[in-house]
Parts: C-alpha cells; sequence; structure tokens
C-alpha cells in the first residue's frame, strides 16, 4: 500500500495554492507530520486504522483540523483522500458537492473517522 509523503502533501498544496489562489506556506511542519502517520497508527501492535477506507478517512480527519498549512487546509484534506484512494487502485464515484460537504463536516468536528471511512466504503470502486 503506498502512503502520502510529506513531498507529496507539499506539492499537492503547491499545486492547489497556485491553481486556486490561497496563502502558500507550512504553519507548523510537525502538525502535518502527524496528520499523514496518522493512517499508519498502530496501538499495542494492531493497527487503528486497518482498512484502505479507514486509512483514507484517516487523511482527512486529520489534515483539515490540524491546520498544518497557512491555507488551504480542507482542500489538501480533500486531496489527500482521493489521491490516497486512487494511487492504491480505488476511485471515488460521489458528487462534488457530496464529498465537499463531507469535508466541510469533518473540519468542523459534526462527523468522526468511522463516518468518513463508511462514505468511502460507500463511494468509491476499484479502478478496472
Amino acid at each position: 500500500m503506498l502512503f502520502l509523503s510529506i513531498e507529496d502533501a507539499l506539492a499537492i498544496h503547491r499545486w492547489q495554492i497556485e491553481t486556486y489562489g490561497g496563502q502558500d506556506g507550512l504553519r507548523d511542519r510537525g502538525l502535518l507530520e502527524s496528520a499523514l502517520a496518522m493512517p499508519l497508527a498502530t496501538y499495542g501492535g494492531t493497527e487503528l486504522h486497518p482498512t484502505i477506507f479507514d486509512k483514507a478517512s484517516a487523511y482527512v480527519f486529520h489534515l483539515a483540523p490540524n491546520h498544518p498549512f497557512l491555507d488551504g487546509n480542507k482542500r489538501i484534506s480533500a486531496a489527500a483522500g482521493i489521491i490516497f484512494l486512487k494511487v492504491n487502485g480505488y476511485e471515488l464515484h460521489t458528487t462534488q458537492d457530496s464529498y465537499t460537504e463531507l469535508i466541510l463536516n469533518a473540519a468542523q468536528g459534526k462527523i468522526q473517522k468511522p463516518e468518513i471511512s463508511e462514505f468511502f466504503r460507500t463511494n468509491t470502486k476499484p479502478i478496472t
């Protein structure tokens, strides 16, 4: 399974700022490292996010509220979920409005990782 690196996240963020505007820059590298490490987290040798959908939800759930960047944290959160799934052979099939609502709810703490994971589980298909 492929995971997003700090370099990946920085490149995605840079592209988003160049494309959509906003303030470029990393506010706290430690917060970015922490959010990117969450899909790999274990406790007592057991994965905390065992499925690909759980891992994608960890990216979304931890990137937006951690605010590692000066701007565009919800955008990087949204992109990270999609890109992680895509590089691992899955494609998101939902409306932009539905996915935007999911990201906003995650950023505002209105939903938790299980709900995000279920969204991915029901709205993704293997790439054929």
